[in-house]
């Protein structure tokens, strides 16, 4: 018997979304990538590996996406960019950052925000600590390529003891020379600060800042909790960042969810904005389309596992529901994007974890509000 690649509403079935183990290198292309793999470097006495998970060439420089692994080390140097905005989000382990006169230690969830002009630095802590950062504009992420070499081995190498004056300083002023990067050697070095009560807000403007986990501003929307960690007042609406939580519980509430049977779920495209979910806890069904007012085409979908990247370029409409009982991703988009959108439409959240239930809202709304205007987003 042969099986139809057609559903019965006429509509091609979704293929499967491709997983690579490197960013394309072109612009235009959905894809999926594990935070273990990308482009790997190894730099020189880091104890480290930096994956390029996606690069301006895949955004047009509108931002990359860069994870960081490895074990106990140095800081790194004291440093600064005059246009480049850096973000630290701990995944695994520990790290140290440093941002002008303050330090924090960072677990797992907890964020930094490096703005341009901003003095700082990190450390890798313990036996395998992870961290992933958005680099805001794209291209940037040459620059390692300059300082290392790429490396294919499990994790990174755990020995070098080369001399610094041999290995890696060469590399280094070749690297500034060509990069928005300027070496501060004369910065004074202090320890890492406690946490403060105060790490739990935005600032609302262009400043390097901490947010601890789970502490900062939230808004429910159908069982969606967002909580922005970036928003384009902290970027010059460049870019942002926030965390979505959710549960397979609330599908039918979500914001991609309907009221009729025959089109129970609704896409949502963001025509100049790149999206990338990177998915914590859980899994995540993603469906990706071509479809647009006028016609349909080719669909693609795939599920999302922990430690899974997805990279959605701008145009692209697409859907998300949960496929378990939890489940937590972050967010990263080169505008408002959907983050936005979430706490825009939805209410305060004041709690850690999810609701109980996901609360009432008017889906009208995602119908009848100008979504363009204000996200630019569309509603397919």
């Amino acid at each position: 018997m042969t099986t139809s690649n057609l559903h019965t509403n006429g509509h091609a079935s979704p293929t499967s979304l491709q997983t690579i183990s490197q960013p394309p290198g072109q612009p235009n292309k959905a894809y999926i990538i594990s935070t273990q793999d990308g482009e790997i470097i190894y730099i020189p006495l880091s104890i480290s590996a930096t994956r390029l998970l996606i690069t301006g060439k895949e955004t047009s420089n509108a931002f990359a996406l860069v994870g960081s692994a490895g074990s106990q080390s140095d800081p790194i140097g004291f440093h600064y960019h005059q246009q480049t905005h850096d973000v630290f989000l701990c995944l695994q382990g520990k790290i140290n950052v440093w941002a002008n006169d303050q330090s924090r230690t960072m677990e797992p969830g907890d964020f930094a925000s490096v703005p341009p002009n901003v003095i700082h630095q990190y450390q890798i802590l313990g036996p395998h600590s992870e961290f992933i950062g958005l680099i805001c504009p794209g291209g940037w992420e040459a620059f390692f390529r300059v300082l290392g070499d790429p490396y294919n081995g499990p994790q990174w190498p755990a020995n070098d003891s080369r001399p610094f004056h041999e290995a890696l300083l060469p590399r280094l002023k070749a690297a500034a020379q060509e990069f928005d990067m300027i070496p501060c050697p004369q910065h004074a070095f202090f320890g890492p600060q406690p946490w403060l009560e105060t790490d739990n807000a935005l600032p609302g403007k262009p400043a390097p800042y901490f947010v601890k986990n789970a502490t900062g501003p939230a808004w429910e929307l159908g069982g969606m909790v967002a909580r922005p960690l970036v928003t384009g007042k902290e970027s010059e609406d460049k870019f942002s960042i926030g965390s979505i939580e959710t549960s397979a519980q609330y599908n039918t509430s979500s914001i991609f969810s309907t009221t009729t049977a025959e089109t129970p779920s609704r896409h949502l495209k963001f025509p100049k904005t790149h999206h990338a979910f990177l998915l914590v806890a859980g899994s995540v069904k993603f469906n990706l389309s071509e479809n647009n007012a006028e016609k349909a085409s080719s669909t693609s979908e795939t599920t999302l596992t922990a430690s899974e990247v997805i990279y959605i370029p701008a145009n692209t409409a697409f859907h998300f529901t949960t496929t378990s009982r939890y489940a937590k991703m972050y967010a990263f988009a080169s505008g408002e994007g959907l983050i936005a959108m979430l706490c825009q439409l939805g209410t305060t959240h004041g709690s850690t974890i999810l609701p109980e239930k996901a609360g009432e809202w008017d889906r009208k709304v995602v119908a009848e509000e100008r979504l363009e205007e204000k996200f630019g987003a569309m509603v397919l």
